[in-house]
């Protein structure tokens, strides 16, 4: 909780996006954990798709391309409506291998990107056998993975619930989006290395089953007044737990875990809602252990939440420079009313980052407005900020 007001304070109540704790992220805590019991390269030879360049080198994927085209592709919509420059890519084919001994993809890859703010790559998979991946609607079997640029990273795709009986073809692309206030860009990516990895650890991906080393719980933390729980695997039903004191390390409570039956599952659940003292806890059964929590009253576990929310809604303005995520942007859509034309951007973006419209923009500013009538009194410094986000979005809205 410290840490995270350092941070807050550091971004100036929100004035710039607030630090990423990658260390703390899914993907580090899941490379941290993995115990790989074999790992095979892919190898063979890549061929590209799409524009740009492909260098070939039987070692590595290399794929350049600029930022944007004198032209659309020509089997693509020609307005630029949703429409990128085009895609760039390489793919690798196989005669229908199976690949249900293996639960992991892992990339090495280098982004060496001029002025493309955000580069990221999809890994596309094809499968042939008894369940088709992508299916008839194009939902399955695509990921995309954002790339950290000027660095060289370690990325790990989970495939365990991907049908994989029959794989036919891989691929690796990135579409070209142009650029940001239409600064010069190229696009430059190096994948060095491709590996089918079975992975000891492997995470749950579909479905609502727990994993046997997994205790799920509330990260915000418990109101002392509410129901508190936290669930595990169906095998530690009637096993014992200990709430414990973060401070000195005491055992406060002690319990067994209950058996729960859904429509979802069975789970084994740890109930401990009768305890109810403000303080800072995890609870323990045998070596697993929950990382650190807090009891406390509602209000007061909601405000990291809050300043996290509003930091992402502040990092998804439009028009307005974002430091480290882009400049000002948008200049180039225009809306238009008899003889009216202006810039159509403000607000917030929507999905992607690549579209704005007033609806979902304006839906937001209310939602600011009405949290920010609810913290008035408890929070004014969370209220001030609030309202300052709010008057952004006012500003698109009175545009037109």
């Amino acid at each position: 909780m410290k840490k995270f007001y350092q941070d807050l304070l550091a971004s100036h109540n929100l004035h710039k996006p607030l630090a990423v704790n990658k260390e703390e992220s899914f993907e580090s805590e899941s490379l941290k954990k993995e115990k790989i019991l074999q790992q095979v390269p892919i190898l063979g030879e890549w061929e590209q798709v799409g524009r740009g360049n492909f260098v070939k080198d039987s070692s590595l994927i290399h794929l350049k391309s600029p930022a944007r085209f004198e032209t659309y592709p020509a089997d693509w919509p020609q307005d630029g409506d949703y429409t990128s420059f085009g895609m760039i890519g390489a793919k690798r084919t196989f005669v229908n291998e199976n690949w249900e001994t293996f639960n992991q993809l892992k990339l090495v890859v280098t982004s060496h990107c001029k002025n493309i703010i955000n580069p990221s790559i999809t890994v596309s998979f094809t499968n042939d056998g008894k369940i088709k991946v992508p299916d008839k609607y194009d939902r399955e079997g695509h990921h995309v993975i954002n790339l950290e640029n000027k660095q060289t990273r370690e990325y790990r795709l989970d495939i365990s619930n991907l049908s994989r009986d029959a794989i036919s073809k891989l691929e690796i692309t990135f579409n070209a989006n142009g650029s940001y206030m239409d600064l010069p860009a190229d696009w430059d990516i190096v994948v060095e290395k491709i590996f089918l990895e079975t992975n000891q650890e492997n995470s749950n991906v579909k479905g609502w089953q727990i994993l046997k080393n997994n205790l799920s719980y509330s990260h915000i933390g418990y109101p002392k007044e509410s129901t508190k729980t936290v669930i595990a695997h169906s095998e530690l039903i009637g096993e014992k737990f200990l709430l414990i004191d973060e401070k000195n390390s005491e055992v406060i409570y002690k319990g067994h875990f209950q058996k729960f039956d859904k429509t979802v599952g069975t789970y084994a659940v740890a109930d401990f809602s009768d305890y109810k003292i403000k303080g800072q806890y995890f609870l323990q059964v045998g070596d697993l252990k929950t990382k650190i929590f807090k009891i406390d009253d509602y209000e007061n576990l909601l405000k990291t939440s809050l300043w996290k929310s509003l930091n992402f809604v502040f990092c998804e303005r439009c028009g307005c420079p974002v430091s480290g995520i882009h400049g000002t942007c948008h200049q180039d859509v225009f809306s238009e009313f008899n003889d009216r034309k202006i810039i159509f951007n403000g607000g917030w973006h929507d999905a992607g980052d690549l579209s704005q419209q007033l609806v979902q923009s304006a839906e937001v500013t209310l939602g600011i407005f009405e949290l920010a009538a609810k913290v008035k009194k408890s929070d004014p410094v969370l209220h001030a900020r609030l309202l300052e986000e709010g008057e952004w979005g006012l500003d698109f809205i009175f545009n037109f």
